[in-house]
């Protein structure tokens, strides 16, 4: 999670994280994440291998941007909390995964592993790594600007025509829509037992999941440009 302000010039201090550390370390767990989404694809063994790599990028996620650990409890703008609401959701989606997941382990963990509650779990664990996608690509969006700072823009674009906005956002509802319906969604969020296509390419499986993410990160970037103007 980001936190607050604008993108850091080069170092902040003398044991400041080296400027490009933050993005290729959200840029590796957005990869891993989204692979994660595809278990049938990987394998359990390199799934749960990935999840524990995950687990240690989100741990390194939170320590280079510890600072939104300052912001808890504060008192701020409607923008501002709800960036720190976004924030805490994800962190609690991203637990429940990591908990769920070492409770079925099978290959990474097993000594861990609790067999009997596998039926519980399993379903709980669907539903949380795609309540974790969305809450996500929410978060992505609310960032989106700081994203395009350190990628070396300028933050938000300027000029831009009013109907672009609205245009893209309508386009990226289509198709996170058509990608609702087609991975099962609601069935997983409601802890349906799922099961991996394995007759679907790994490429076309991870473009439904970003069409999934769209709407949501578009809907964060229109809030967070509309607070930031208010």
């Amino acid at each position: 999670m980001m936190s607050g302000g604008t993108a850091p010039k080069g170092r902040q201090g003398r044991n400041a994280a080296p400027r490009w550390l933050r993005p290729a370390v959200d840029a590796a767990m957005t990869l891993v994440y989204l692979l994660q989404m595809t278990p049938g694809k990987l394998g359990n063994v390199t799934h749960e291998l990935a999840g524990i790599g995950f687990v240690v990028l989100f741990a390194l996620h939170h320590v280079l941007n510890r600072g939104w650990l300052r912001r808890l409890g504060g008192r701020g703008s409607l923008r501002s909390r709800a960036v720190l609401a976004g924030d805490v959701l994800l962190l609690a989606c991203v637990v429940g995964v990591a908990v769920t997941g070492v409770l079925m382990s099978r290959s990474a963990l097993p000594a861990l592993a609790l067999p009997a509650v596998s039926h519980v779990v399993r379903p709980l664990h669907g539903t949380l790594a795609y309540l974790g996608l969305m809450t996500c690509a929410l978060h992505v969006g609310l960032h989106l600007r700081m994203m395009r700072a350190y990628a070396g823009g300028r933050g938000a674009r300027r000029g831009a025509p009013a109907w672009r906005a609205p245009m893209q956002l309508a386009l990226s509802m289509a198709l996170g829509a058509m990608a609702f319906v087609r991975l099962g969604v609601a069935g997983k969020l409601f802890g349906q037992p799922s099961f991996p296509d394995g007759m679907t390419p790994l490429a076309l499986q991870l473009a439904w999941h970003l069409a999934l993410a769209a709407p949501f990160v578009m809907v964060g970037s229109m809030f967070d440009e509309g607070g930031r103007r208010r």
